[in-house]
């Protein structure tokens, strides 16, 4: 069975668009034919949520606190309200998530427990995209060690690039000496506040951290498509949110050289 590529989406700082970030990526790559799992693993389940899989029974919680446990059984068909998603799936989570990533420090193989859980599959992805929560615990060490490229949704202010300082100072001490890819994206961009806009591009270009070309605009849409309870480039269909995360999904597949299909 092909190994799956797979994307983490991660930032210390909350509120920058993370979760939007992974659920538009995930859709975009579903539309464009390509198999795609989608776990979360943060316990508030926003994106479990929004993909109308946030009342599950049993979710990636059950693994940690069993690393036996049959991870096909958690595997959900992600849904557009009560639509299915062709192409894309998800192994929701639940707000006891924290709780047992914690319990699960007993186990002797608890770094590879996600890792030992996805080998398990029996159906083949393409990709695999993980919602990362803020904050460090054993199932976030989980994903880290796995993880193919780490995208960081950074919104355009100042104190988002100390979010982005201390995520990567993690990782650094999570995979010790093994290397790592990043790339930063810029989301909530909103032309009008030039200043702001030059002052934070300035502070990243002085760091020298990966960034995409993609930025990710401002829009109403957005808030408009979580009041309805759907994944806001489906919601949005044709418009910003979609051409935005549509071209960030053609150029995240060019840097990975994965061929694109339906670009």
């Amino acid at each position: 069975m092909k190994k799956p590529f797979i994307f983490s989406f991660a930032n210390s700082k909350g509120g920058v668009g993370k979760t939007t970030s992974c659920i538009s990526t995930g859709c975009c790559l579903a539309e464009m034919g390509y198999k795609t799992l989608m776990i979360d693993l943060d316990h508030q389940g926003n994106l479990s949520d929004d993909l109308n899989r946030g009342d599950e029974d049993y979710t990636i919680t059950d693994l940690f606190e069993n690393p036996k446990f049959d991870i096909n059984s958690i595997v959900y068909t992600a849904l557009d309200r009560e639509t299915p998603i062709e192409n894309l799936y998800i192994i929701p989570a639940d707000i006891t998530l924290a709780i047992e990533a914690r319990s699960a420090e007993r186990f002797r193989h608890r770094l590879s427990i996600l890792e030992d859980g996805l080998k398990r599959l029996q159906t083949s992805f393409d990709f695999i995209l993980i919602d990362l929560r803020p904050a460090i615990d054993l199932s976030i060490e989980n994903a880290l060690l796995i993880t193919d490229l780490i995208v960081i949704p950074v919104d355009m202010d100042r104190r988002a690039i100390k979010g982005i300082e201390d995520l990567l100072q993690v990782v650094k001490e999570v995979r010790r000496n093994e290397g790592y890819v990043y790339t930063l994206v810029k989301t909530k961009v909103n032309g009008s506040h030039k200043k702001m806009l030059t002052s934070t591009n300035a502070h990243i270009k002085d760091l020298n951290y990966n960034v995409m070309q993609t930025e990710i605009r401002v829009s109403e849409l957005y808030k408009q498509a979580t009041e309805a309870h759907r994944p806001s480039v489906i919601y949005a269909s044709g418009q910003r949110p979609y051409q935005d995360y549509k071209a960030l999904t053609i150029e995240l597949l060019n840097l990975i050289k994965e061929p694109k299909n339906g670009a």
